[in-house]
């Protein structure tokens, strides 16, 4: 008589659970990649950006030789911020494309110049122009909304500095840092993705060998 195999080929339960368990650590592996490389593409946005509004500040004064009222009042702090104010006078003449809007004083009749849109909060690090893009549709977004990542808007708004006495030196004041001197006619800086300052993922436009 013939006799007939009733046993059917599949997996046992030890074997499942070891496919389970490959599944898992390569998800894992995968998900940590993608993480890593959306990192990787908001820092080198964050230094891209950074040059850029150096570049923007260079030639406006070389175009000038002089600087914009508003970017002389906050970059001869040492730590000036990106404001609207300042964005838009970059803006105006035409070295960085930014969406900007002019109202008059009535007081003095004065023309006034103000970032609007996704702009609005001032120039700031791709980490919190994400948050802008996300919100913006239901309308004015605050500069003390929080960034996913660590800190504000307004922590993330870039810092700059400028040689005000045409010295060909920039003196640069960090928060919770060290003040130095860079051999340059203006400096940019922003907070890494932990919207602090002073840390090791800042973007600088400059190198250590530009330090003095």
């Amino acid at each position: 008589m013939k006799t007939v195999n009733r046993h059917k080929a599949g997996f046992t339960l030890v074997e499942m659970l070891v496919v389970i368990g490959i599944i898992a650590v390569l998800s894992g592996a995968g998900i940590g990649a993608y993480k890593g490389a959306i990192a990787s593409a908001q820092k080198a946005r964050a230094t891209e950006l950074v040059m850029n509004v150096k570049t923007a500040l260079i030639a406006v004064m070389q175009k000038d030789e002089a600087w914009p009222r508003a970017v002389a009042a906050e970059g001869s702090s040492g730590n000036g911020e990106m404001t609207d104010r300042v964005g838009a006078a970059l803006a105006r003449k035409g070295v960085l494309s930014l969406t900007y809007k002019t109202t008059t004083d009535k007081s003095t009749g004065e023309k006034q110049y103000r970032l609007t849109g996704l702009d609005q909060c001032g120039i700031v690090s791709p980490w919190a122009s994400d948050v802008i893009k996300s919100k913006a549709a239901s309308g004015a977004v605050s500069d003390s909304e929080k960034v996913p990542t660590g800190g504000t808007i307004r922590d993330h708004r870039l810092r700059f500095s400028i040689d005000d006495d045409f010295d060909g030196i920039v003196k640069v004041n960090y928060e919770n840092s060290r003040s130095v001197e860079i051999r340059d006619s203006a400096a940019v800086w922003c907070c890494g993705r932990d919207g602090k300052f002073g840390t090791k993922d800042d973007v600088k436009s400059w190198s250590k060998g530009q330090e003095r």
